[in-house]
């Protein structure tokens, strides 16, 4: 350890932030996790194992450094700070043999700590897969928003067990998430040649409550300002496990008054009329808790457009334009899944989502800066006339004074009689039935007249 320290003090004393220029001999630039108002992490990888040292200085000027490893992973818990302060950092890597050498050094980066009651825009968006120039085309357009957080949906690379494809996606999204915490979702390509998920659990630190998830199936929830959000895993729907602990974790936010907002992401959308046609196993085990909830939204990915949806008195977005080639709309999905879409746009896009008080205002916004479509979360959705929306349990939110959402979509919500599906079978089956008595009985009053010339005198007369 002493020669770590020794190392540390050196590199301290030598590298001002302001004179370090970047190397290329991290696997991973360092990228930042789980941002609260007092900590944060930092991540990253280098080509071999190694002893590294994160510089932190504050806004104020005061400076320290961390040592971590030797490891060729390392995920840095930066503790010890001030809620709502701008912090700078960077880290460098200690030459091989030589105690005061630096070897390499990474870019200097910028993240604001949680400030707990105070308005944060976070962006949604996923499905990059390993279109590196897609996907980086909307990391810029991401880049234009001050944004306090990054959600991922999930399919972040084509095949998991490929390292080079999870090198090319960090390099991607690097200059996103080097100043802004990202919290991701198990995609079912996060297991493609990776089963038990260990890249995924490599390259990310998961907010825990209560032990920390180091196996599927991966759900975990945090606290960001007024917020609660909560990540479930859709590759494992019918685990008895998740659900007890969504219920639970969504009973518990119910009691405490200061979260005023619930948002839940998931990489399979329960309701979709893209090429999947939603997740059956998804709507029977857990949106019935979320709907009993009432969370304000829930984000997916897995199909590669724009999709909203309402149903159950819920808001449903799947939002799978990170980069993957783009789906187009399917026309074999459920008849009441056609009847809850909003808009369906295949567009390479991301969400922004701005959270101020009791208000919480989404637009779906395309690569190309075309803004797709404007939501106002907070207000209530009409619920579906075929189904019955348990009412919500979280705090009540006073209402909000705010214009009607404008929208897109030339089909909003309550514009329109929406009959449900036994109301248009019974009218279905009153026209044929219908039909078929004229069917059958306009011959016989032809044949009637014709053998009747008697009636035939009648009727002219």
């Amino acid at each position: 350890m002493l020669p770590s320290l020794t190392w540390a003090a050196v590199a301290l004393s030598t590298l001002p932030a302001t004179d370090v220029a970047p190397s290329s001999r991290f696997f991973i630039e360092p990228y930042l996790q789980d941002v609260r108002s007092d900590s944060a992490v930092v991540v990253f990888t280098t080509e071999l194992p190694s002893v590294a040292l994160v510089h932190i200085e504050s806004q104020r000027g005061e400076k320290r450094g961390i040592v971590s490893g030797p490891a060729q992973t390392h995920k840095v818990r930066i503790g010890e700070l001030s809620p709502g302060v701008r912090y700078r950092y960077f880290v460098s890597v200690r030459k091989q043999g030589d105690l005061t050498g630096i070897e390499s050094v990474s870019a200097p980066s910028e993240f604001t700590t949680m400030a707990p009651g105070l308005p944060f825009l976070f962006l949604v968006y996923g499905d990059c897969r390993d279109r590196d120039s897609d996907h980086q085309a909307v990391v810029r357009a991401m880049l234009r928003e001050r944004a306090d957080l990054v959600v991922q949906t999930g399919d972040m690379v084509s095949r998991a067990g490929d390292t080079g494809q999870w090198r090319r996606y960090f390099a991607a999204v690097a200059p996103l998430i080097r100043s802004v915490p990202m919290y991701p979702a198990l995609g079912n390509h996060e297991l493609r040649g990776d089963p038990d998920a260990s890249h995924f659990f490599r390259y990310f630190v998961l907010p825990s409550q209560g032990p920390e998830r180091k196996r599927r199936p991966v759900y975990y929830s945090f606290r960001y300002g007024n917020s609660l959000f909560v990540s479930l895993d859709g590759n494992s729907p019918l685990d008895a496990d998740q659900a007890t602990w969504l219920a639970k974790t969504l009973d518990e936010a119910s009691k405490d008054t200061s979260i005023r907002h619930t948002f839940a992401f998931v990489h399979q959308p329960p309701y979709s009329v893209g090429a999947y046609c939603g997740s059956d196993r998804l709507q029977r085990r857990l949106v019935p808790i979320l709907r009993r909830h009432g969370v304000r939204a829930v984000f997916a990915g897995h199909e590669h457009a724009y999709q909203h949806l309402e149903r159950g008195g819920l808001r449903y977005f799947v939002t799978g334009g990170g980069g993957a080639p783009l789906y187009t709309r399917s026309t074999s999905c459920n008849f009441e899944d056609d009847m809850a879409l909003r808009l369906f746009r295949a567009e390479h896009h991301y969400l922004r989502v701005q959270v101020d008080g009791d208000a919480a205002t989404l637009m779906a916004v395309a690569s190309s800066g075309e803004v797709l479509e404007r939501v106002l979360l907070h207000e209530p959705v009409v619920p579906d006339q075929d189904e019955i929306a348990a009412p919500p349990t979280l705090a009540a939110a006073p209402p909000v004074q705010t214009p009607t959402a404008t929208t897109a979509n030339p089909r909003p919500s309550g514009s329109r009689f929406r009959p449900s599906l036994p109301m248009f079978l019974l009218l279905l089956s009153g026209m044929v039935m219908v039909i078929g008595l004229l069917i059958l009985t306009a011959p016989r009053v032809r044949r009637r007249t014709d053998l009747n010339p008697h009636a035939k005198r009648r009727l002219r007369r």
